[in-house]
């Protein structure tokens, strides 16, 4: 056992210094020198103090501005007509017109009573319900666009 006691001396007497240590009071730093100026190497900018700069623009600003430099009149020229100041002719176009959209396809239902129908209600959709002061109607078209069908809506 005594290899044991050894052990845990040991290993007390460790704490202890440890803690001896800790209590120890550690000297004050020296209090810390202001950083001494070094030359300047090359390659280094040196910036100058405000104080210069501000100095030279209040100088800068209190001094009166020299005139400006007298500048050539520049030469009259009369500027050619454009084409908008030119009148428009009878065979210029005014504003360039797309395709006209096709007329209505005139139908007529009963005798005495005919409908504008558009291109597309006749030739594509193949149907159109037109409202009159008669009455509504539903009308459907063939594939060639002849009436086969029409109805009155009561």
């Amino acid at each position: 056992m005594s290899n044991s006691e050894d052990i845990l001396r040991a290993h007390l007497d460790e704490t202890a210094d440890s803690e001896a240590r800790a209590s120890t009071p550690i000297p004050p730093l020296e209090p810390e020198q202001s950083p001494q100026s070094r030359p300047s190497r090359m390659g280094i900018v040196i910036q100058r103090s405000d104080h210069t700069i501000n100095e030279k623009k209040r100088q800068m600003l209190l001094t009166q501005p020299s005139p400006a430099p007298a500048r050539r009149q520049p030469r009259p020229y009369e500027r050619p007509p454009s084409k908008q100041e030119k009148p428009p002719t009878s065979e210029e176009i005014l504003r360039p017109m797309g395709p006209m959209p096709i007329p209505p396809i005139k139908v007529e239902v009963e005798p005495g009573l005919v409908f504008e129908v558009p291109h597309f209600a006749v030739h594509v959709s193949r149907r159109y319900k037109p409202r009159t002061p008669q009455g509504r109607w539903i009308l459907r078209f063939s594939g060639n666009g002849k009436l086969r069908y029409h109805r009155k809506i009561e």
